[in-house]
């Protein structure tokens, strides 16, 4: 995947958007939030409002404090939480930033695009579920034998080609158990980037 960088402007929810702070990102569609230097989110009066865990890409468990924000890009604005970044980490866009602010990342021509939202069973009967086109990919490659499990984020995209550049790192650690929607939890994490299908 392509490396690319926008400026992202942030400030204090309930702040004044004059006083906002703009900070050039690296996109990253594998970290789930963004993650902005503690000392930047501070020095706006911003404070953490509680603990998570996360996965890194080696597989280590770490600990960091989240923090609310209002973010804006480019005339497109929302809402966020991000990671309060401690010296020496990298400050990343990640893709629950995109997501609230309905962009993609277009990895080709290295910039952001609006995307479309899904409404899935918002609409329509409350009895009618629909199943992610994603997850109907990974059910079929699995029934196959194209997908055997437990898999990777690698080997989800060589079985269930054809989705989005930003789909298949962010994927199946978005949608595992555990997540903090608690709603999308389709994979269960068994190792270092190794997932099964939940099934009960």
């Amino acid at each position: 995947m392509g490396v690319f960088k926008v400026r992202l402007r942030f400030w204090k929810i309930g702040g004044d958007p004059g006083q906002a702070t703009e900070l050039e990102l690296m996109v990253d569609t594998g970290a789930t939030y963004s993650w902005i230097s503690r000392g930047r989110l501070e020095a706006l009066g911003i404070r953490s409002t509680r603990r998570m865990q996360f996965r890194t890409i080696e597989g280590r468990m770490i600990e960091r404090d989240v923090a609310p924000v209002l973010v804006a890009f480019d005339g497109y604005s929302g809402a966020d939480n991000v990671v309060m970044a401690e010296p020496g980490e990298l400050e990343v866009m990640g893709a629950f930033t995109l997501e609230g602010l309905g962009l993609a990342a277009d990895v080709v021509q290295q910039k952001l695009v609006p995307t479309i939202g899904l409404a899935l069973s918002a609409l329509g009967s409350p009895t009618t579920t629909r199943r992610s086109r994603i997850i109907e990919a990974i059910d079929a490659a699995i029934k196959s034998g194209r997908l055997v499990e437990p898999f990777s984020n690698g080997g989800f995209l060589t079985a269930c080609p054809g989705f989005g550049g930003g789909t298949y790192n962010p994927f199946s650690w978005k949608h595992s158990c555990g997540n903090p929607s608690g709603q999308t939890e389709y994979s269960v994490p068994i190792g270092a980037n190794r997932f099964r299908r939940r099934r009960d």
